[in-house]
């Protein structure tokens, strides 16, 4: 049975206005969909488009030609902007410009205020975006004495909160040490493990592997579209494009130069050590 997707994108271009007579193209003919419960990645080098593109899946920005439909609402629609909005939750680089409460449950609950969430409902709501991104403990806390991962599962509580179907993280973990970016994408795990699609745009590879499916933008257009492992085996094509990949990948892709039976198409440090396990096994045997 065929899923309805969350966010159809259908033939989408945009760009920048200089002046009167200069607009900078940006995006050019965009289609692609998000389906229910995927986790879908955006990769491309800066300038590709993929912020851009991250920010016309909850109306922020609207198409100059073609549509971005959110189950049956038009982005273009101002008036159904607030319902959007609902569905399609999103996280930006800065969490600094998310947080507007003076304490942590304040801000969360925010949003909820915008949409008139009767009191109890909103107790609720707010505990449980708190536990799920691991902040209950710091709900009585000014936001700005929290480290910037802190920072950053607070912007996503507030989103969780308002229970969308769809969450959009355009380079949220970008400006995190090593540490708060683990401590980020377990909550994201977590969330697309209850069911909730996950669109990341990053430049993260090994946040990459978690996809289901991935996107490369180039030059505003989609340029390659498949699973991690299919597109991390393009390691010639994803090079030009001034994009790398996993260690993993480059590892496995050397070694199945010297040994063919070693498998190219590795993403993962756990499945680089069973591969090496795997072949070393078959040569002792042989």
């Amino acid at each position: 049975m065929t899923q309805t997707p969350l966010i159809r994108v259908e033939g989408v271009s945009f760009g920048y206005t200089v002046n009167q007579s200069t607009t900078i193209p940006v995006l050019k003919d965009v289609s692609f969909q998000v389906n229910p419960g995927e986790y879908l990645a955006i990769i491309g080098h800066n300038g590709s488009g993929k912020s851009t593109l991250s920010k016309h899946l909850n109306g922020i920005l609207t198409p100059q030609s073609g549509d971005v439909w959110v189950g049956e609402y038009n982005t273009r629609d101002r008036a159904q902007r607030k319902a959007i909005r609902q569905k399609v939750g999103m996280v930006f680089q800065h969490p600094d410009n998310q947080i507007v409460g003076t304490i942590v449950e304040d801000d969360v609950a925010f949003g909820l205020e915008n949409i008139g969430v009767p009191a109890e409902e909103m107790k609720e709501r707010i505990d449980y975006a708190l536990n799920a991104v691991g902040m209950e403990k710091f709900r009585k806390r000014p936001p700005h004495h929290l480290s910037g991962g802190q920072k950053q599962r607070i912007a996503i509580a507030g989103i969780i909160a308002m229970m969308p179907q769809v969450l959009v993280l355009d380079e949220a973990t970008s400006m995190l040490d090593t540490y708060g970016r683990h401590d980020i994408l377990t909550v994201v795990d977590s969330l697309h493990e209850k069911g909730m699609a996950i669109v990341t745009v990053t430049h993260h590879m090994t946040e990459v592997t978690k996809a289901d499916r991935v996107i490369v933008m180039e030059k505003g257009e989609i340029v390659m579209e498949g699973t991690p492992r299919d597109v991390f085996l393009r390691q010639k094509e994803l090079g030009e494009l001034h994009l790398d990949v996993p260690d993993a990948s480059k590892i496995a892709a050397l070694i199945n130069q010297s040994f063919p039976a070693f498998a190219p198409n590795v993403i993962t440090k756990s499945e680089l050590i069973d591969e090496v396990k795997r072949v070393g096994t078959g040569v002792v045997h042989s």
